[in-house]
């Protein structure tokens, strides 16, 4: 009875729940809006039952951040940015609770230097659901990261919790790994050129799925190389990070792999160095591992598609020609938001505007570039902004080491608002946990199964 109930069978349990998870919403996709409201409300109640006194808020919060594109994937009755107004309340409520340190200033600064463009060149005596929406698009996700970031900022938290918020972002992440192997249909019929394809990302954009399919994939090899002491566990990591990894480079969207795999790597260099021996030997086996898996799938992929995968991470058509920059690339978008900041630099050109091109029929698109955006919507105070967001981790970092993760969370902030914008949640909340001051107990980061302590 004991064995039945052991913590490897209850953890291949809720693994195995997860992956029905995502199977039952393929079959039935309705019942995505109630299992959003259903993980909402539960999650409220249980930080409240507990008063938030094992930083349940987090751990919360990462489940959110998980189910944020399996529950927009589902096309249900829910707001397309349900799952960050829920995290702006959760953060409220981790605020009420726990309070907040007082150098988190640069934080505060950060928000209300959010507010001029909302006003700015917006009639809001005669505001229109499509402005409302549009300021909605471009404010929620900056909105969530300064609230995350005031409530985490130097908060002290084991290296095990950590790794327990990790994974409550990374069970509805299997949960969409599991729909969308079951919604991709054939290769051969369906897949002939090299654009991002949502027929393979679950019938949503691929951008945003590839984007949590990638750090799905971190999360579950970051368990492989840590938390895999029986062969068990090593076979079921390595298989789920196999299959993560296969299906986010099928999407063929490709920013999200690409920060995928870098913060893989940074993760095996961070604990290279900050650890002895055994920890030293445990990265270099990841890496072994990282690779063996990465060039079997990239081959997988290249011999089902006849070469196609190759062209597309090399920026060739199916021809085998470079392709040409448009209007409406992400490097465009980003030249044509510099030059807006350059024309309108003291408030920018306001929230919810979009870019004007002539050339698209639609009249206005999304910039991908987080960066940018801030620069042309918010002018001089959206620069102020960006200075905030990278040197005040940076000074933390340097000044304590306080966190053993703090660069693989900042890699992909940076390169996730470089290539999606902030249209998950995801940055954002991986942005605070950079903030956090991450205890760990001995000074051997990693230790062999034995030689823990009584």
């Amino acid at each position: 009875m004991n064995r039945l109930f052991s913590k490897d069978n209850q953890y291949f349990a809720i693994l195995l729940a997860h992956i029905l998870l995502g199977c039952i919403l393929y079959k039935y996709p309705k019942l995505g809006s109630y299992f959003g409201i259903l993980v909402a409300v539960s999650g409220f109640f249980y930080v409240i039952f507990h008063k938030n006194k094992n930083h349940e808020v987090l751990q919360v919060a990462g489940y959110f951040i998980g189910s944020e594109v399996l529950l927009r994937m589902t096309y249900g009755f829910l707001s397309y940015e349900f799952m960050k107004c829920s995290l702006l309340m959760l953060a409220g409520l981790g605020i009420f609770y726990d309070g907040f340190s007082k150098k988190t200033l640069p934080y505060w600064i950060y928000l209300l230097a959010l507010i001029p463009s909302i006003f700015f060149e917006n009639d809001l005596s005669n505001i229109t659901r499509t402005t409302l929406n549009g300021i909605a698009f471009d404010l929620l996700g900056p909105v969530c990261l300064g609230f995350f970031a005031i409530y985490t900022y130097g908060k002290k938290i084991s290296l095990q919790t950590l790794n327990t918020i990790l994974m409550a972002i990374g069970l509805p992440i299997l949960s969409c790994g599991a729909y969308v192997f079951l919604y991709n249909p054939d290769i051969d019929i369906y897949l002939r050129g090299v654009c991002s394809n949502s027929m393979f990302s679950g019938g949503f954009g691929p951008n945003q799925v590839s984007t949590i399919l990638g750090l799905g994939m971190f999360i579950f090899f970051m368990q492989l190389v840590i938390n895999s002491a029986t062969k068990i566990r090593f076979g079921v990591h390595l298989s789920i990070f196999s299959l993560l990894c296969y299906l986010g480079f099928l999407t063929f969207s490709r920013g999200g792999m690409i920060t995928g795999c870098a913060i893989c790597i940074i993760f095996l260099i961070s604990i290279y160095y900050g650890s002895e021996s055994y920890g030293k030997a445990k990265a270099k086996t990841g890496l072994v591992y990282f690779t063996s898996v990465v060039l079997l799938v990239i081959g997988l992929i290249s011999y089902q598609t006849n070469g196609l995968i190759e062209k597309r991470y090399t920026n060739r058509d199916h021809r085998g020609k470079v392709q040409k920059d448009t209007s409406v690339d992400r490097k465009a978008l980003a030249q044509t938001q510099i030059r807006l900041f350059i024309e309108n630099p003291v408030l920018g050109v306001g929230l919810g505007k979009g870019i004007t091109v002539k050339e698209v029929k639609s009249g206005h698109v999304n910039s991908h570039d987080e960066l940018t955006r801030l620069l042309a919507n918010h002018g001089i105070m959206g620069l102020l902004n960006i200075l905030i967001l990278i040197i005040t981790p940076m000074v933390l970092f340097f000044k304590s080491r306080h966190n053993a993760y703090c660069v693989v969370f900042f890699t992909f902030w940076f390169l996730s608002i470089n290539h999606s914008g902030m249209r998950t949640a995801a940055p954002a909340f991986l942005y605070a946990l950079t903030l956090l001051c991450v205890k760990i107990d001995d000074e051997i980061f990693f230790k062999k199964p034995n030689e823990s302590t009584s």
